[in-house]
């Protein structure tokens, strides 16, 4: 899945992607990381220090397919806790899932996590299709 019209920023004196926005962090306790509290609209080089960075257009097709590979493992990290409920679901307590009849329930969970985490393959994915069980 090739996504049209990446973008990045560059310095425009020294054409350097060392650059970035001033912007505001702080601690988050849950995730024992730092996250983004809020984004500046000051500019700078890490080269030649206060500047406005100029937008371009990613065209190299390496770098949009590293680019596209990254996409896509964020998109089955985000998906993997679907994935495990739905499978925690179907195979938690099998027999008892079969006797209360959650099997096809689990089996379309499982599809519908399966399609998330690979985006690539949706289009062929029939979610909500019927059950194999």
């Amino acid at each position: 899945m090739t996504i049209q019209g990446l973008k990045d920023y560059r310095c425009p004196h020294c054409k350097s992607d060392r650059c970035g926005n001033d912007a505001n962090a702080g601690w988050d306790v849950v995730t024992q990381q730092s996250v983004l509290l809020g984004e500046f609209d000051a500019q700078w080089c890490n080269d030649c220090g206060d500047v406005t960075l100029e937008e371009f257009e990613i065209t190299d097709a390496q770098e949009i397919a590293r680019i596209d590979a990254a996409r896509a493992a964020l998109a089955i990290e985000a998906a993997a806790p679907l994935l495990l409920a739905a499978a925690e679901a179907a195979l938690g307590d099998l027999s008892a899932a079969c006797a209360k009849g959650y099997v096809p329930m689990a089996i379309e969970q499982l599809t519908a996590a399966i399609a998330a985490a690979r985006p690539e393959r949706r289009e062929g994915m029939q979610v909500g299709a019927q059950p194999l069980i």
